[in-house]
């Protein structure tokens, strides 16, 4: 197996990793939120709702970044060098 390839398999190992725990942790500290001053449910589900949106925001970044980067290949590859 290629060096190369290993490396493009880390990065996506990093993205699902960092994906999930942008999910996890906030909703493990509304757990532990909820058992210290007994707020049950509202910290898990106030954890839930930020691990979301935090997710999102991951992903919106990922497509953005992924789209800006097939435009320059598709401009370079129409000839035209200016992007």
């Amino acid at each position: 197996m290629p060096l190369r390839n290993l490396a493009t398999y880390g990065e996506y190992i990093a993205l699902g990793t960092h994906i999930a725990a942008s999910m996890i942790v906030p909703v493990v500290i509304g757990i532990y939120v909820d058992k210290k001053w007994n707020l049950s449910p509202w910290g898990v589900i106030i954890g839930a709702l930020l691990g979301f949106g935090s997710m999102i925001s991951i992903v919106i970044k990922l497509a953005a970044k992924t789209g800006k980067s097939e435009y320059k290949d598709r401009k370079k590859q129409a000839g035209d060098d200016k992007v």
